[in-house]
């Protein structure tokens, strides 16, 4: 049987009606929390679970819509049901337009909350599933590969031509370009998609055991081998072995792999009777293997056995208009894990991001991401919430800018960035008067970052005919963000 109970949250500036409520809905086994004012109430939602808020609209200092608001900035997927005395089809418009899930007008009966209530539990059920399936999918598939940048889509074009192939695949890139990411997409998208996909780091395995782990023993090949055990190869056996790292796999097992490549058998340890699979091989390597072969570092032979089908993954600094849609990706996953609410991205934190080089790539964004959302003071993420290092380094790049009110670095301004650079596909915000990029100015110290935040708002709305979506997709924000940022500088008003 199906569990429609819920953490209830009733909100309610009079005492008898919190406990009425409560009492009616704790009758059909919810767990219910009260709380009198809407500080109280966002005080709960940033500790404890709660799948749907009941709020009163009229109620003195943080009224219901604001309630609602915040609320949801915190936990977008939050059902809220507005209660009122003052119940007309304006108000319940309002509330429904602000992203209320329903709507009960006082006086109203017993019948009548435990139904809405039961509407909610509905749609709450049917959130938990979502994001357990969604768990499942990355943990079996991997996170899907992100980005609509011009690297990224030719990426993806390439894989979707090698994936339906049989040959195997060698990925080359910098650490944290996401080369498992593209094996996993390589396997799912193949006809190999409904076996294994077994993933293994060279690196990790120390060389003693290497050849134990990749082609397994027999019983008593070896001291401790108290009983046959297959190999990573055999266990990859009618999908495909991702060899991670494979620069760091000893020379005197190069030969054995090459011999595997050549002929789908393996032998175990100890023993002389040879296995066919049928296994496709995604290799994948951060260091220039051609190089290492011609030092001799690395077999040349079977440097050329997998270079016959490569894919290069380019670096995020080489992807910048990425950025923004990645960091808000990172920043609502880390949020969600956490049972954080999901923050809003600042924009000119997202400028900020597209001047830093990442060494560290994809990964380097996910792990700050993860990091700033985890330690933030505020709903928004903004440039005061960059980790030290990181905010000296991008200070560093912008010749001593001001970053989040403090100065940093001191190197000589960069040449002049379009804002594509920095985090989004506007290509041309320049002042008016100067014609010099507004992120130019920010390192130069002529203008703040408020300045920079309003300028390339502007410009994005001129340039997408005052259409809000399309400006938001211009600068990588989502709409909601968009909006709210519009109406802050005057660019937008509140009923538009």
């Amino acid at each position: 049987m199906i569990d429609r109970r819920l953490n209830i949250l009733v909100v309610d500036d009079e005492s008898a009606n919190r406990t009425i409520v409560a009492d009616i809905l704790r009758d059909q086994r919810h767990d219910v929390r009260t709380a009198e004012t809407g500080v109280a109430a966002l005080q709960i939602l940033d500790q404890d679970p709660v799948d749907l808020l009941l709020t009163d609209l009229r109620m003195p200092g943080m009224d219901g819509l604001e309630l609602l608001r915040a609320a949801q900035r915190r936990r977008p997927e939050l059902a809220v049901i507005l209660m009122t005395a003052f119940g007309t089809v304006q108000s319940a418009v309002e509330a429904m337009k602000h992203g209320a899930y329903d709507y009960l007008q006082k006086p109203f009966n017993r019948e009548e909350l435990i139904a809405r209530v039961a509407r909610a539990a509905e749609r709450a059920f049917l959130v938990r599933e979502n994001r357990k399936l969604r768990q499942k999918l990355e943990d079996e598939v991997g996170p899907r590969i992100l980005g609509n940048s011009p690297g990224v889509r030719r990426l993806l074009q390439q894989i979707s031509r090698l994936a339906p192939l049989p040959g195997d695949v060698l990925l080359t890139g910098e650490s944290g370009t996401g080369k498992e990411l593209v094996a996993r997409a390589l396997h799912f998208q193949g006809p190999r998609a409904a076996g294994p996909f077994v993933p293994v780091n060279c690196a990790a395995i120390p060389e003693g055991i290497a050849e134990s782990e990749l082609f397994g023993h027999k019983k008593g090949a070896f001291t401790h081998a108290s009983q046959d055990r297959a190999g990573r190869f055999e266990q990859a056996d009618g999908g495909t072995l991702f060899l991670d790292e494979i620069s760091s796999m000893p020379l005197s097992l190069q030969g054995k792999l090459l011999r595997v490549l050549q002929d789908r058998i393996v032998e175990r340890v100890g023993s002389s009777q040879p296995l066919r699979i049928e296994v496709r091989i995604v290799a994948a390597s951060n260091r220039d293997l051609r190089a290492m072969a011609a030092r001799g570092e690395f077999r040349d032979d079977l440097f050329h056995r997998l270079n016959v089908l490569e894919l290069e993954l380019p670096p995020l600094r080489e992807r910048r208009e990425d950025i923004g849609f990645l960091a808000a990706h990172f920043a609502e996953r880390a949020a969600l894990r956490s049972g954080l609410p999901v923050p809003e991205i600042d924009p000119g934190l997202l400028a900020a991001l597209g001047t830093y080089a990442f060494p560290g790539n994809v990964r380097e964004l996910e792990h700050l991401m993860e990091k700033m959302v985890a330690l933030a003071e505020g709903d928004a993420l903004t440039v005061r919430d960059l980790p030290p290092a990181v905010a000296r380094a991008i200070g560093a790049s912008a010749g001593g800018a001001s970053v989040g009110g403090t100065s940093v670095g001191g190197a000589p301004p960069p040449s002049p960035s379009s804002a594509a650079e920095t985090g989004s596909s506007l290509e041309a915000a320049t002042d008016e008067e100067s014609g010099v990029s507004p992120e130019t100015l920010l390192c130069r110290g002529a203008v703040s970052l408020t300045d920079v935040e309003e300028r390339l708002l502007r410009e994005a709305i001129r340039l997408s005919g005052g259409n809000l979506s399309e400006a938001a997709r211009r600068l990588s924000l989502s709409y909601k963000t968009m909006r709210y940022r519009a109406i802050k500088f005057g660019l937008a008003r509140e009923g538009d």
